[in-house]
């Protein structure tokens, strides 16, 4: 088995090449190994690398997540913390989740499973090693919509659809399984991070300053809302993220529901399967976190003023529809008139990190910054016209439907 040079640690190496021969079927010393870069922005901070197996007429493609090998980038965004995170989602708490619903008798088809598959998780805090490989989804035909448009209703739909079978297992495992229920009850630990830096505190802060300059004179009452949220962001997020204020309706959120998160398979041209990447920000806390995140920050306000009521109405449906064939009553564990209430207490949550994130959705991959050096996003023109025609409208529907 030979490696093509890397500059990846060689615990990375070694991990690969046990995969290839234990796990894939290829064989020691026939098997080429090749490393390619892929991205390094990732929802929070990671390098992305692709391998490629080859032996033969015979290939096989994974991606392997490692954390950024720069120090100062890796302890910014608590890197370490974040993947132990995504590795216990992938190596206990999805398969046990996976394995309730196997139990249940519940069908690919008509369950929640999309994820992508993992061949090898790996964490050494004290030696600071932390890797995931996993398949190449793009092998299966499946794709990456275009973070600059927003989200169209057939997407839309299918993720409603999936969050509402996602979070309808914790609804149905806190109802028959207390025990695996107390493992699923993961803390948050993005915000814990930025509480802990100054200058991550600094750049949320200037983010919401950012969005109300896009208000105009005639939009008073709600540039009052929005500084009064400024004000007191840390609380407010530390409300939101603290699952004890969602209970007894708390479930383990996906926490990171933002496009580049998602990628589709399609049937006859429409969607037909997604699977949901990038788990290090699951956090146990109230489904609208995840709901109100997408809806304000992947859609627009076109789209909301059509669709907002009806999104909320799928993923109820869908939860409410799984939640009776896994055995529990969807009326007692999460009625429809709470989600609503959720979405107007937990919703400030979409608007806090849309500051931050929105300029991201709406830079060009071209323009993306270097990771090296500082986070400027939405600089050229045509950023800033998007930005401020996705961010206005996130903070007007959130005046219009009680968020704000």
């Amino acid at each position: 088995m030979s490696d093509e040079p890397s500059q990846l640690p060689g615990f990375v190496r070694d991990a690969v090449r046990q995969v290839a021969t234990t796990k894939l079927g290829f064989t020691e010393g026939s098997c080429v190994i090749e490393y390619k870069p892929g991205s390094n922005c990732n929802g929070i901070i990671g390098e992305i690398h692709q391998v490629t197996l080859s032996e033969g007429d015979r290939s096989e493609e994974l991606f392997c997540k490692i954390p950024p090998q720069d120090p100062e980038r890796r302890g910014q965004f608590n890197s370490d913390e974040m993947f132990e995170r995504e590795i216990l989602l992938y190596a206990e708490l999805l398969p046990a989740l996976f394995e309730f619903q196997r139990r249940k008798g519940i069908s690919e088809e008509d369950g929640f499973f999309g994820i992508p598959k993992c061949y090898h998780t790996h964490f050494d805090g004290e030696a600071g090693e932390a890797l995931i490989l996993m398949e190449n989804l793009r092998s299966r035909e499946l794709r990456m919509l275009n973070k600059l448009e927003p989200m169209d209703y057939d997407h839309a739909r299918l993720l409603m659809i999936t969050l509402g079978r996602l979070h309808g297992l914790s609804f149905a495992v806190r109802d028959q399984q207390p025990e695996l229920f107390k493992q699923l009850q993961v803390a948050d630990t993005l915000f814990k991070s930025i509480k802990a830096s100054e200058p991550l505190l600094e750049m949320f802060s200037s983010a919401l300053d950012g969005a109300i300059s896009l208000l105009g004179p005639e939009e008073e009452s709600a540039r009052e809302r929005m500084e009064a949220l400024k004000a007191d962001f840390v609380g407010s997020m530390d409300y939101c993220m603290d699952g004890a204020n969602a209970e007894p309706y708390a479930v383990v959120n996906h926490g990171d529901c933002w496009v580049n998160n998602f990628m589709y398979g399609y049937k006859n041209g429409s969607p037909s399967e997604l699977v949901l990447l990038d788990w290090q920000l699951a956090r146990y806390t109230s489904p609208a976190l995840d709901l109100s995140y997408f809806l304000f920050c992947c859609t627009d306000e076109v789209f909301r003023e059509k669709y907002y009521d009806e999104m909320l109405q799928i993923y109820h449906g869908a939860l409410s529809d799984f939640l009776t064939l896994l055995g529990s009553d969807p009326i007692a564990l999460f009625p429809f008139t709470t989600l609503l209430d959720h979405m107007r207490k937990f919703g400030k949550f979409a608007l806090i990190m849309g500051a931050f994130d929105i300029p991201v959705l709406c830079t060009d991959p071209a323009d993306m910054p270097d990771l090296g050096g500082e986070l400027a996003f939405a600089q050229s023109p045509e950023a800033q016209q998007r930005y401020a025609y996705r961010m206005g409208g996130a903070i007007r529907d959130a005046v219009r439907y009680g968020i704000l």
